[in-house]
């Protein structure tokens, strides 16, 4: 449909049979055209174990080593390099990537269990 055909159909130069066909077309576009902005990809949800791969060590994972098993709090002592993200038994995690990010995975009582970067 051409810009011109548009604007006659809105300016009422179409004629009334062919208006009703015209604006169907127009409102499937502009519904596909909606609906597909909605699904646009964007992060995955998922487990910890999916979502996070393998990275070396850009978060300074070296000097936090000693700390699994204990509270998490204990990360309070160091200077981290980017961001925390706590991430609780069970939680869902986006599969964004932040390699200066340090991920700290806890248990139910909030001791440390796993120290990965991302």
């Amino acid at each position: 449909m051409t810009l011109f055909r548009v604007s006659a159909l809105f300016a009422g130069r179409i004629a009334p049979e062919r208006r009703g066909a015209l604006g169907r077309a127009l409102a499937v576009v502009v519904l596909g055209g909606l609906l597909a902005g909605c699904l646009r990809a964007g992060p995955m949800l998922g487990p910890v174990d999916e979502m996070l791969p393998d990275l070396p060590d850009s978060c300074g994972l070296a000097a936090l080593s000693d700390l699994r098993g204990q509270p998490m709090e204990r990360l309070a002592d160091f200077r981290l390099i980017g961001p925390l993200r706590v991430l609780w038994p069970g939680q869902e995690i986006t599969n964004d990537i932040v390699p200066t990010r340090l991920n700290a995975e806890v248990d139910v009582t909030g001791r440390i269990q796993r120290l990965i970067c991302g």
